[in-house]
């Protein structure tokens, strides 16, 4: 099987952009909530980003969009010395350093509209599943004073076989926890089912190591010709 490696894989290239810029076209057309009326429109309310190496690219195109003001950008980062860095590079943005988790009652959070959640964890892993709590508190924040919340979520879909998952089980279960995530904040007009995430049995043709695509609120993707394929779930809250 060829598959990349994580460790020396760039995180920076075509597939990762075309990915970025996609969050701006599914935003304007499923959460106009979100968007003031004066032309070209501008994000009401903080876009919350886990950094890492590249979060700035999305910094750079929301500003260069003129979505949102630098100011209303939140960078997040477990590595103190990055979250230092960035703050020398963006003085303008808002930034902590820790484990976002650990500061959904910050005030840089109060008014989060958007949640870009990119770990790249596994698909499916179980070190997800404690973080419904937490940014169920920042969504619910967001539904209340905006009248909707996005949550971007990326995960690595092929890293499952690493872990003995195969892709399709683990996007279930991914699809599973999310949905969770979103019926735990409690405000959803309507029920939140896995189903409205991933229709039942799209999940079958991940199995093919070739496709990328949309499944449902997924869009299966590869940066790289030789990378993983990743897999990313929108979904909006009201």
């Amino acid at each position: 099987m060829e598959v990349s490696n994580r460790s020396s894989d760039a995180f920076e290239n075509e597939g990762k952009r075309a990915y970025r810029a996609r969050h701006l076209e599914v935003l304007r057309d499923q959460a106009p909530e979100l968007w003031t009326d004066e032309p070209p429109g501008r994000l009401r309310g903080a876009w919350l980003e886990l950094m890492g190496s590249t979060g700035w690219r999305t910094l750079e195109l929301l500003t260069d969009a003129a979505v949102l003001s630098p100011s209303s950008f939140v960078g997040a980062d477990l590595d103190h010395d990055r979250i230092d860095d960035y703050r020398r590079r963006y003085p303008d943005a808002r930034w902590l350093a820790g484990d976002v988790l650990d500061h959904v009652e910050s005030p840089e959070l109060d008014d989060v509209s958007v949640i870009h959640f990119d770990g790249y964890e596994a698909a499916g892993s179980v070190k997800f599943d404690h973080v419904g709590e937490q940014l169920a508190v920042v969504l619910r924040r967001a539904v209340a004073r905006h009248g909707a919340a996005a949550l971007l979520v990326n995960s690595d879909l092929d890293a499952t076989r690493l872990h003995g998952q195969q892709p399709s089980a683990a996007l279930r279960r991914h699809a599973t926890t999310l949905a969770a995530v979103l019926a735990g904040a409690g405000i959803a007009r309507r029920e939140v089912t896995p189903e409205m995430l991933l229709p039942a049995g799209a999940e079958n043709v991940v199995g093919d190591r070739a496709f990328v695509g949309l499944l449902g609120a997924f869009e299966v993707y590869k940066g790289k010709s030789t990378g993983h394929r990743m897999a990313s779930c929108r979904a909006i809250l009201r």
